[in-house]
């Protein structure tokens, strides 16, 4: 079916889009757009994320990470649907921004980078409520979105179906909490059916999609399992003997938000080296993902009650 779609003349005139973008590439907007790009990205997502959970709203904390793992979710399955190439694949003549190309694995529709971007800012600017907010969120998005088709990584079309599955994730999520409740309990289980839909995901790409297989696919949606399993995990933990609380003094918060991240990284790291001894199967990063997500919500934030008595201590001593 891909092959029918990309050799259309609709595909033709996406492709003269995006060299007609490339003309304009100098070595600053590489270095700009690479740049941009990275507002999209997984790095983003966890500083903001943790930053919202472990300092401002817990209770909005869990929802804002639901919304991006269903999302990325909704993202893997229409990737695995289409199997749409990606547009240097589609036309081996055409160029991209060299440095991009690690981080565009995979298949090209919808534009991961794009959707994440509506969900965390969009997300945000939904939890704010003002005017300049939307218009920040906005901003954003065109400028993640614009940057992958700077890039040469997706197409126009790309980048408007990841936009648009980015608004319909915001809003399916936000009535779904304003029905269910945004309790750690309603949490759980709403992350519950995603780890299991993504379970189910793994299994559609080993069966259904196997004569167009592709391992870096197989890889994202154990990487999304183990995430999602770990939130999971992680909420009912913490629910049951954690409960942290998000409140502290300013520098308090930044040591929360800057160790936390820091631990995460390098949780990352060493858990890829450590599994990568015993095997360098999609099965590992479910591991490995799930050991991050786990450790944010369920073991690193029972650091924050002795964090906020140093706060509280020097607050006294004034």
């Amino acid at each position: 079916m891909s092959e029918a779609i990309t050799n259309s003349g609709f595909f033709t005139w996406l492709m003269d889009m995006l060299r007609d973008i490339a003309g304009i590439r100098t070595p600053f907007l590489n270095g700009a757009m690479s740049g941009a790009t990275v507002l999209g990205e997984e790095m983003a997502f966890i500083v903001i994320g943790m930053i919202v959970l472990w300092c401002v709203d817990k209770r909005f904390g869990y929802r804002f990470l639901f919304m991006y793992v269903s999302g990325y979710f909704l993202n893997q399955l229409l990737k695995a649907i289409f199997l749409i190439p990606r547009p240097w694949v589609i036309d081996p003549s055409f160029e991209i921004v060299e440095s991009a190309r690690a981080g565009a694995t995979g298949w090209s529709f919808p534009s991961g980078h794009t959707q994440s971007a509506v969900i965390m800012y969009g997300g945000l600017a939904g939890r704010v409520r003002k005017g300049w907010a939307y218009a920040l969120a906005a901003l954003i998005v065109l400028l993640v979105g614009f940057s992958r088709m700077y890039l040469g990584v997706h197409t126009l079309l790309d980048v408007a179906a990841g936009a648009l599955l980015g608004v319909l994730t915001l809003i399916v999520c936000f009535r779904l909490f304003a029905r269910i409740g945004d309790g750690a309990k309603a949490y759980a289980l709403a992350s519950a059916a995603v780890a299991a839909l993504c379970l189910g995901l793994i299994i559609f790409i080993l069966t259904v999609t196997r004569l167009s297989f592709d391992a870096s696919q197989l890889k994202d949606a154990a990487v999304l399992f183990g995430t999602a399993f770990g939130l999971f995990a992680g909420s009912v933990v913490e629910r049951a003997y954690v409960r942290f609380d998000t409140k502290a003094v300013w520098w308090v918060q930044i040591i929360k938000v800057v160790l936390g991240v820091a631990v995460l990284l390098a949780l990352r790291v060493a858990l890829k080296k450590l599994l990568g001894l015993i095997s360098d199967s999609p099965l590992m990063d479910s591991a490995r993902y799930f050991g991050i997500s786990f450790v944010a919500i369920a073991v690193y934030p029972r650091l924050f009650k002795p964090l906020s008595k140093l706060g509280t201590g020097s607050e006294r001593a004034r």
